[in-house]
């Protein structure tokens, strides 16, 4: 099998696979209302409050929400039809708590959460595959086993609980132990996106971008740090185990005996090769940014999709919910999608294989 026709099975699998999440997203969010007739609505208001709406009130709502009361068959093609026109319009309907449509609340936070994700997941993949590679060059010496011991120590950890460790040392201890030197001590930002304070100082002066962009690097450094260090084990572990296995084929011991460098051997022929199975780790990262950390982002009260995605569950705002459901899972199959790509890009035998 060629290339070409690789690409488009790959093609047709995912195109299938985005339909089945669509119409699952469409059906489990109405489930409740399918099987046993509570209506989204009874989440937003209460029944008695609902019997003294008047008529005019109550059939605005479903409309506005694309809902029908006591639906029959033909009613739930009518919604089915609805939801895939609104969804590929970017309609996404509207969050029960705050009235506003879902993706203007989606859009307003989406940017804090790809910045936060983004910075964290490159600061572990980085360190992971440099440290990885470092270590599978010595296997079984200290420096090795210490890097392992290190790497298995912050992937166990609990990235909330490391989030409240980094808190409480740099957003309370370190000001209070520094409040003799320093009128109000020196520590970094104890949650929160920006200051309000230097949002309302500089948000109209000339040079103010540049203030506000300091601020949120500090809002960024601690919950950057939790994730970076909470996620750096598993690549760190990933890229030492294939390069350690790499280095035993028989092309790394021709290129020993040919006499080049360990370091050539190590980087340009191992490490090449050791790579191929990290892309797909690599793509499933990027493709849940999107997801957000939602428990690290709910520590730190940072204003993005995972602190989001929690409070509209405990709210029960299921639109908010479906909508972020949806788009996550359509993302993450499209990362796989460029994983199987890049795949057959970069392994020749996954091409004709």
């Amino acid at each position: 099998m060629g290339l070409r026709e690789y690409v488009i099975r790959r093609t047709i699998y995912v195109f299938l696979l985005i339909v089945a999440v669509i119409c699952f997203n469409f059906f489990i969010f109405r489930l409740p209302t399918f099987l046993f007739g509570v209506s989204p609505l009874d989440l937003m208001i209460a029944p008695e409050q609902r019997a003294t709406m008047p008529y005019e009130s109550l059939q605005l709502l479903y409309q506005n929400y694309g809902l029908v009361p006591d639906p029959d068959i033909f009613d739930w093609i009518y919604m089915f039809w609805r939801y895939i026109v609104n969804m590929f319009s970017g309609d996404f309907g509207f969050s029960f708590q705050s009235q506003r449509p879902v993706i203007d609340e989606i859009m307003a936070r989406l940017p804090n959460t790809l910045l936060l994700m983004g910075t964290s997941s490159i600061v572990a993949i980085i360190l992971g595959i440099w440290t990885g590679v470092k270590a599978a060059g010595d296997p079984g010496s200290r420096k090795d086993v210490g890097a392992v011991t290190m790497a298995l120590f912050t992937f166990s950890l609990p990235v909330f609980w490391l989030g409240m460790i980094l808190l409480f040392f740099f957003a309370y201890m370190l000001p209070a132990l520094t409040s003799t030197l320093i009128d109000g001590g020196i520590g970094l930002p104890s949650g929160g996106t920006i200051s309000y304070e230097v949002w309302i100082a500089f948000k109209d002066q000339p040079f103010g971008a540049l203030a506000i962009a300091g601020d949120i690097l500090l809002h960024l450094l601690l919950p950057m740090i939790a994730l970076g260090i909470g996620g750096y084990g598993g690549y760190f572990l990933y890229m030492r185990n294939n390069l350690i296995d790499v280095m035993t084929e028989d092309y790394i011991l021709t290129a020993r005996a040919k006499g080049l460098d360990e370091n050539q051997v190590l980087y340009k022929h191992g490490m090449k090769n050791a790579m191929l199975p990290m892309v797909t780790a690599i793509a499933i990262t990027f493709g849940f940014l999107i997801n957000g950390a939602t428990l690290t982002e709910t520590v730190f009260n940072w204003f993005g999709l995972g602190r989001y995605i929690f409070d509209s569950l405990l709210l029960l705002d299921y639109p908010v919910v479906q909508a972020i459901f949806m788009i996550v899972a359509i993302t993450a199959v499209l990362a796989n999608f460029i994983a199987d790509l890049l795949y057959g890009f970069l392994d020749p035998r996954i091409k004709y294989g």
